[in-house]
Formats: C-alpha cells, sequence, structure tokens
C-alpha cells in the first residue's frame, strides 16, 4: 500500500495519520505513518470532514481498526467514543481486557459482587466476558461512577443479564436500580416494581 500513498498529495497522508494519531493519548507520528502506510488503503477521504462512522463503514476503507487496535492498544477517551460507534455498526468491541490494567477489571468486578450477599467466583468470569473494558472506567471514583460509564456505553443490558444470571438481592443492588432508574433504564425499572408488588 506504500506505493499506492505516494501517488497522493502529501496532505492526504498527512491527515490520514493525523486521523489515526488522534485515537493515541501520546502518538509518535512517525510510527503511525508507517502503519498508516502498509496498512490503510490512500483513499482522500482523509481530507474530507466525515464522522468516525463514515470511516468505519466504507468499503474502500475496509476495516482497518482491528489491526490498528492490535498494533498499538489505544487507552483513550476518544478511543471509547470510536469503539461505541464501532460496536454500534459491527457489533463488536474493540478492545480487550487483556490490554487494561488488571486493577481496573478488579474494581468493575468488585462493583458487580457488592450486588450479591455471598460472593460468586462466577461473577468474575461474568464481568470478563460481559463488561466492555474502557478508558473511562480507570478514571470512576466511586462505584456510582462506574454504573454510570457502564449504562452510557452499554446501556441497561449487562445489568439485566446479571439480574438473570445471579438474582441480586443486596442494598447496593437497589441502590444501583436506583441509579439506573434515574439514568431512563425502563426495563429495570420494570423489575423493580414487579419485586414491590
Amino acid at each position: 500500500m506504500k506505493n499506492l500513498w505516494n501517488e497522493y498529495d502529501p496532505d492526504v497522508l498527512a491527515s490520514a495519520v493525523d486521523y489515526f494519531a488522534s485515537f493515541l493519548e501520546e502518538p509518535n507520528k512517525e510510527v503511525v505513518k508507517k502503519w498508516v502506510e502498509e496498512n490503510v488503503p490512500a483513499n482522500e477521504m482523509f481530507l474530507e470532514d466525515m464522522e468516525d462512522g463514515d470511516f468505519i463503514d466504507n468499503e474502500e476503507l475496509g476495516d482497518p481498526f482491528p489491526e490498528f487496535y492490535e498494533a498499538f492498544a489505544p487507552r483513550s477517551e476518544r478511543w471509547d467514543e470510536f469503539c461505541q460507534i464501532y460496536e454500534e455498526i459491527f457489533g463488536a468491541w474493540l478492545q480487550e481486557w487483556e490490554n487494561f490494567d488488571h486493577s481496573i477489571l478488579k474494581e468493575v468486578i468488585e462493583l458487580f459482587q457488592l450486588f450479591v450477599k455471598v460472593p460468586d467466583e462466577e461473577i468474575n468470569e461474568w464481568v470478563y466476558d460481559n463488561i466492555n473494558p474502557s478508558y473511562e472506567l480507570q478514571c470512576a471514583e466511586d462505584y456510582e461512577s462506574q454504573i454510570d460509564i457502564i449504562y452510557s456505553m452499554m446501556g441497561e443490558d449487562p445489568f439485566l443479564d446479571f439480574y438473570e444470571a445471579f438474582a441480586p438481592d443486596t442494598s447496593q443492588w437497589a441502590r444501583c436500580c436506583g441509579l439506573l432508574i434515574d439514568l431512563d433504564a425502563g426495563e429495570i425499572e420494570e423489575i423493580c416494581s414487579d419485586e414491590e408488588e
């Protein structure tokens, strides 16, 4: 692909490098440039004012984003936002827990363990398989912030799945439901209403 980039104005390649570098907190643009030359089809679309979804759902560009993740393992708020759009289009979350500080995963596991009276080892695996890793989670100051971040990324589905799998019944779960209802989690509200009857 490198030869194809040489057929375009240098501004095209520079714009492509800027686009991919925007996902990294401290990008080395020379490294990003080399990766773009070798992995991304040359295209003038990078000069246009396009949304992330336009790049993701573009046959000419293909799908270089999984390879980008493999090469750089980006961890930034910008990449989190991109991953949400990517998941909406392709149904796949690009980030993996292996590339995150294990303390973040531990904190999320501890959050969900609060919702049951007896610690359950299966919750560890459930969190790993069902909660999307996110840069924002490492910035969460308390469990309320964690709930808010998970809901903003994934909606109420993971909380509904957890309810089905583990029948949570602690005061922390009730508080979690209250927070979710405040965030307009309609199905969680129905569950709480049914339990009160």
